[in-house]
Formats: structure tokens, C-alpha cells, sequence
């Protein structure tokens, strides 16, 4: 299990201290003031150690101890993670297997500091190789010279982020989508209704499936300019066969990039049937961006229509092909990272009923009946709720913290670190530490406000906490694009649902296991009761 995490850590994809504290002090220091340099880094090398000799396991002991009878076997990655770091110390070196470079995980955030601080221009990390060879070699003629942001390195990651950013990035060009989502949100809030026992209130053991639908409905309209229907009872052959196939490319690709496989030697079934699927999505995706483009020409023609223009629109004005691949991308990384984040903060207000009923109250101020709709004035007055979702993102983050490429030589504890190395943040495991966050176990939502917002003052305050340990969406240049599209969603159906209903969790503790991320493992059977007013 272990082992399939750390090849996915090595994708989005899931140790000695040296004496030398002088060149590391030297080095944290710049970087906090952002002035860690080439030279900073390469500093009498002559009393650092290669890559090669950072402790950690070697192939052969880590392949065994992830097989029956191992001391990582069936173990949680956690505890794999807990165990790793109190052998060898904070920063370790894992083998690269089955075609991956050999690969450094560290639990020191002031070596992630180190890291971002100088990734350099145009950051680096480890792609998707499936989908990198499908968009060159199977569908080259549509993605031509742009292949998008997940996949790209270098200059070319570089020019298309530069394309991008001025729509994606600011947050005026989220505020027109706040009717929209909160439309979306107000739709699946019937369709919960209709999904729960009407004996108990207790939602379906397919609610997991209901959430990825209500994403890529949210991420429809912001990427592809169009309601897909997916959340509506009337059965969309070509929206259910879109949603199959996004969830089929996860499950897919995470069997042949993160699993021992040998497709990169010889095309397996499992491969040419995920290049099947991404050509399905590819081609939905071209029907659904033509049909928008035809929308918005009439738009355009009707000169006297006052209209908003979508970020599809405003895409589509820079590179009609930047548009459809940028569409893509929003939908391979939003689905399952969204849907992720929501439950954990659904889940942790259930277990924690008092600081639910806070949020509600905040709630109830800028939604007073149940059918309230949220504004851009009304959406800015919600202090707590963005705390509550920050609060769930610490203890059940999404992702199993950062990857970057080292973006040059740098040293870490003494350990020379070449450019290129693929280095993880392991910042999931400080999350959760008392050192960094005190009553690190508990879900304090009021850590992360100010005093006024709070109105008591919080003694396990996160502003004490190292800056960047907690990065939920990355760090610099390569910062998720999607973060204020992604956000909004989760505000808008997080505070219509605590709005109109009092969440319960009546089962055993739902587990949360890293596959491709960091995901419940249990049927998502929440009980909502109505709110009377």
C-alpha cells in the first residue's frame, strides 16, 4: 500500500542529521527573506554529502517490507510515514522503482521553504506519463502545441500558465459565477431531499457518486460554459457517459502510473483502455466547448444583450485551443480534489456538532430563509466558514503534501540535493503536530481567525505555525490555478447544507486512505435532519 502511495506522491501524483547547522541556518535564513541563490546553495560543498549516501531504504528491503509479512504491509500510510521518519530522521531518500528517479521525502518545513524559495522560474514536478503520451501521440492534432499545465516543464509550462493566469487567477473573474454556483448548489440541495430514507434522513452509500456528479456540474459551467445535467433526474447519455469516463480515467490511471505495470515496455489492456477513455472525454469535451463557442457568437451578435463574459469566453479570445485544453485540465484536477475537500468538512462538522452550530448562526445572518442566495456582498461575510474549511483541509488534506523538482543544486541538512530531484513535502504528518499546532487532534476552527472575527481569543492559534507547512493549493508560480473556482464551490454547498439541515454522523468513524488522494474509505452515509426556519 505504502509503496503504490509513494509512486503516486511521485505523480500530483499519496536520515541522519548532519552536524553541518551553519550551511542549513545559512540557507533558511535567506530564504525566508527570498534570497537564496545558485551560490547560497553550493557553499563549501566540500562538508556536505552526495544524494547517494541520504539514508532510507534500499530497493530490495523497501519492495520486501511492502510484501506479506512486511513491516509496512497493510500498515496506513501515516503510520508507514511516522515509522520511516523515526528511523531515519527528516529527510530520506526512497529508490526509484518500475522506470521513477530516486526521490527525497521531508518532514522539515523549513526545508520546504528552502524549496519553493528557489524552484526558479518555471517549477517543476513529476507528470502523468499516460496522459503526457496520449495527448502527443494519440491526439497531437488537437492539443498541437499546447499541452496544458498539469503535464508541461520548462518555457512551455511557462507560456501557457502566462496565457491563463489574467483569467483564471483574479478574483473578479469568480464573482460573476457566484449566481450560477449557488444555483448548481441550490439544485443538488432537491436532490438530497430526494436521495435520503424518508424514514431515517440518512443519505444513500452511493453519496460519494452524487458529490463527484455535483463537481462536475460546478466545473461545467465555469470550464465548458454549460449545464451538463448531471444532477437532474431526467437521464444525459452523454453527461453520464462524460462522468464515466472522468472517473474511469482515475481509476485507470492510477492502476498504471502509481502499480507496477509494464505499459511503457508493452501496450497492456489496461492502457489501451485508458487511452480509450481519454479519447472520449477529449471529443465530449470539443462537442461541449463548439456547441459553447456557437453560444457565444450569438452573444456577441446580439449587441444590445448585457452579459457577463465567461471564462470560457475570455479563453477562447486568447487561443480557441488554449481554451479547450485549459477546459480539460479543470476537470482532470477538480473533480475528485474538490469533491475530497468537502467531505472531510462536512464530515469533521458532523463529528463536531458545537462548532457546526456556530457556522450555522454565522450562516443565518446572510442566508435568513432557507431559499437566501448568495452575492458577491453576502459571500464576503463568512469569517468562520472559510475557518471551518481550513480547520478540515489540516486534518484531512486533500493531498499528500507537495512535490517539487529541485529547481537547482540545493543542500538539505548537509545532503546535496540535485537540480532536478523530485523532493515531497510531507507537510500532512506537521499538520497534525502539536510542536507546530497546538491541540493539533482537535478540530478548532477558531485558530485560523483574527480576534474581532473570533469574538474570544484562541490559544492554539495557527498564525505561531511555520508559513509553510500549511499550503492546501502549493506555493509560487505553479500555485493551483483553480484554488478561488474550487473554494467558491465548497463555500457555496457547505453553507446551503449546514443552512438547511443539522448533519449527524451516526457510524463508526469514517477512514480516510491516500489513493490518488486522500479519500474516504466508507459509504458516506451522513444523516441530515431539516432546519425548521
Amino acid at each position: 500500500m505504502f509503496l503504490r502511495t509513494v509512486c503516486r506522491a511521485q505523480g500530483a501524483k499519496a536520515f541522519h542529521q548532519n552536524a553541518n547547522v551553519r550551511f542549513l541556518a545559512t540557507q533558511v535564513e535567506a530564504a525566508k527573506h527570498g534570497t537564496v541563490t545558485a551560490s547560497d546553495t553550493h557553499d563549501d560543498l566540500s562538508n556536505t554529502a552526495p544524494f547517494s549516501s541520504l539514508p532510507g531504504p534500499s530497493p530490495i528491503s523497501f519492495l520486501l517490507s511492502n510484501l506479506p509479512g512486511g513491516k509496512y504491509y497493510k500498515m496506513e500510510l501515516q503510520e508507514v510515514l511516522n515509522s520511516v521518519r523515526k528511523q531515519y530522521g527528516d529527510i530520506v531518500k526512497f529508490p526509484g522503482l518500475f522506470g521513477n528517479p530516486d526521490m527525497a521525502i521531508s518532514f522539515n518545513p523549513d526545508h520546504f521553504e528552502i524549496l519553493f524559495r528557489t524552484e526558479g522560474q518555471w517549477p517543476a514536478r513529476l507528470a502523468l506519463d499516460t496522459l503526457v503520451y496520449h495527448r502527443h501521440n494519440y491526439r497531437s492534432s488537437i492539443f498541437k502545441e499546447h499541452h496544458g499545465l498539469l503535464n508541461t516543464q520548462g518555457k512551455q509550462w511557462g507560456d501557457f500558465r502566462t496565457a491563463v493566469n489574467p483569467v483564471m487567477i483574479q478574483p473578479k473573474n469568480t464573482k460573476p459565477y457566484i449566481p450560477i454556483i449557488d444555483e448548481v448548489a441550490s439544485d443538488f440541495l432537491e436532490r438530497i431531499h430526494k436521495l435520503r430514507n424518508p424514514g431515517t434522513n440518512q443519505l444513500p452509500e452511493n453519496f460519494e457518486d452524487e458529490l463527484n456528479k455535483w463537481t462536475l456540474e460546478s466545473i461545467g459551467v465555469i470550464a465548458l460554459d454549460t449545464r451538463l445535467g448531471l444532477i437532474s433526474d431526467k437521464y444525459n447519455e452523454r453527461a453520464a457517459t462524460f462522468i464515466e469516463s472522468v472517473k474511469s480515467f482515475f481509476q485507470l490511471a492510477f492502476d498504471l502510473e502509481f502499480k507496477p505495470s509494464i505499459w511503457k515496455i508493452v501496450g497492456t489492456p489496461k492502457f489501451y483502455k485508458l487511452m480509450k477513455v481519454l479519447n472520449t472525454i477529449t471529443d465530449l469535451s470539443s462537442q461541449y466547448i463548439d456547441e459553447a463557442k456557437v453560444k457565444l457568437d450569438s452573444k456577441q451578435m446580439d449587441s444590445t444583450r448585457d452579459h457577463e463574459e465567461s471564462v470560457l469566453a475570455k479563453l477562447m479570445k486568447i487561443d480557441p485551443n488554449i481554451a479547450k485544453v485549459m477546459a480539460m485540465d479543470m476537470v482532470f484536477a477538480g473533480v475528485d480534489t474538490t469533491s475530497s475537500a468537502f467531505t472531510s468538512a462536512l464530515y469533521l462538522l458532523a463529528k463536531n456538532p458545537d462548532k457546526q452550530e456556530i457556522l450555522r448562526k454565522e450562516i443565518l445572518t446572510v442566508l435568513p430563509d432557507k431559499n437566501s442566495a448568495f452575492t458577491v456582498n453576502n459571500m464576503a461575510r463568512l469569517p468562520y466558514l472559510r475557518a471551518c474549511i481550513k480547520e478540515s483541509q489540516r486534518l484531512l488534506p486533500t493531498l499528500n503534501g507537495n512535490l517539487r523538482c529541485a529547481g537547482q543544486d540545493i543542500v538539505l541538512d548537509g545532503y546535496q540535493i540535485p537540480k532536478g530531484t523530485p523532493v515531497v513535502m510531507q507537510s500532512p504528518a506537521l499538520q497534525k503536530d502539536d510542536k507546530y499546532y497546538p491541540n493539533a487532534k482537535k478540530f478548532l476552527p477558531e485558530r485560523w481567525l483574527k480576534t474581532k472575527e473570533a469574538g474570544v481569543s484562541c490559544p492554539a492559534s495557527a498564525k505561531s505555525a511555520h508559513p509553510f507547512i500549511y499550503l492546501p493549493f502549493g506555493f509560487g508560480p505553479r500555485t493551483c490555478i483553480g484554488k478561488r473556482f474550487a473554494e467558491m464551490e465548497i463555500e457555496i454547498l457547505l453553507s446551503k447544507i449546514v443552512r438547511n439541515f443539522y448533519v449527524t454522523w451516526e457510524r463508526p468513524d469514517l477512514k480516510f486512505e491516500w489513493r490518488t488522494l486522500n479519500v474516504p474509505n466508507g459509504k458516506l452515509m451522513f444523516t441530515l435532519n431539516d432546519v425548521e426556519k
